[in-house]
């Protein structure tokens, strides 16, 4: 079963920007002879990733500021492995932190038919996830994340939410809490390259990615770069959006990576839409931009486990935590992990969890 979305044009409107001090901007909506700003911006800070040839990222956070425990939501731009750029769907970023998110937008190493920019892009994006769980800190950003972004950018969101642990693409030290993503929503975007090798041939962008086209002597280098292939129920949970005539990168591509998952147990939501690829064939970026705030608490509600403080282990940490927390759940963006029902209440039925799962891992 799948749904098909129909989805409204949002009108995106122009706003001017004040520079308040180096590399931080704050975006204002002037409306009559109010001015209301939307969100700061700290531009082009760099995170770790040894070899990367563009290791920056941009950072939004809520003019409201940010609130304890408020999952940081990872963008990850399209662009066909060799064009994009951070600075693209600023759209979408504005909304999300008006809604109380902080939001990463990251560049990463582009291709060239000279370069391949695989495996280095996969470093970058663990480098990214790291740079959140270790300088991240200081800006307020929570360990828990949330990755999101179209076609290529779809296609690294479900590399992160399936590759935990895989230790060919994390060169550097894990963070605190290791490289697992705790939620994914791919607008468009590839799950098995051998597969889009095979069906669509592996000429221009994608052969320029992987070094080179897809033959008997590759084959092995598609299937590891295939986000499909490490699909277990560690995985986090994600939402699938494509459109069914995507002439680029076929439907099918978001169906593989949803059997897979409910296959191992994993929840995934698929989303299917009568038309092409981008955001404007889904009815425009703010309309991605209300199913990211739609998805993010159901997706994080779908990932809850008595493993409440993610050390491996439900001991008293855990009974602790849905003690400390009992009673009603903040509203979001804040997420409520010891809300393990997702009832909007922290009380017996969590505790029961707790307990019933007590000394396992």
């Amino acid at each position: 079963m799948y749904s098909v979305s129909h989805r409204h044009h949002w009108i995106e409107s122009s706003a001017p920007r004040l520079c308040c001090a180096p590399a931080l901007v704050v975006v204002c909506l002037i409306v009559g002879l109010a001015t209301t700003c939307v969100a700061e911006v700290i531009e082009d800070l760099m995170y770790e990733s040894p070899g990367s040839t563009d290791p920056h990222i941009d950072l939004y956070l809520p003019p409201q500021g940010l609130l304890l425990d408020t999952p940081t939501v990872l963008y990850v731009h399209g662009g066909a492995w060799v064009s994009g750029d951070k600075s693209e769907d600023a759209a979408i970023f504005h909304v999300l932190a008006d809604a109380g998110y902080a939001v990463l937008s990251a560049n990463y190493t582009l291709t060239t038919p000279e370069h391949a920019g695989y495996p280095q892009a996969m470093y970058d994006m663990k480098a990214v996830v790291r740079w959140i769980r270790t300088e991240g800190t200081q800006y307020g950003l929570s360990p828990t994340v949330v990755a999101t972004g179209p076609s290529v950018g779809g296609y690294f969101t479900q590399f992160l939410a399936t590759t935990q642990g895989a230790a060919h693409f994390e060169p550097l030290p894990p963070p605190p809490g290791g490289y697992a993503i705790q939620a994914g929503i791919s607008f468009w975007g590839l799950s098995d390259l051998q597969q889009q090798a095979e069906m669509m041939g592996s000429s221009g962008p994608l052969a320029w990615f992987m070094g080179g086209h897809y033959d008997q002597d590759t084959e092995h280098l598609y299937i590891e770069a295939s986000p499909l292939h490490y699909t277990d129920d560690e995985d986090a949970p994600m939402h699938l959006v494509h459109g069914l005539d995507d002439p680029w990168y076929p439907w099918r591509q978001s169906f593989w990576m949803h059997e897979a998952l409910t296959q191992v147990g994993v929840f995934c939501g698929q989303e299917y839409f009568a038309a092409g690829h981008g955001y404007e064939a889904y009815g425009g970026a703010l309309a991605a931009a209300d199913t990211m705030l739609e998805m993010i608490p159901t997706l994080l509600a779908a990932g809850r486990t008595p493993d409440i403080t993610q050390d491996g282990l439900v001991d008293i940490d855990d009974v602790l935590v849905v003690v400390q927390h009992w009673g009603g759940c903040p509203n979001l963006p804040v997420d409520c992990p010891a809300d393990l029902d997702a009832d909007g209440v922290i009380g017996i039925d969590d505790l029961l969890a707790v307990l019933a799962a007590f000394g396992g891992g």
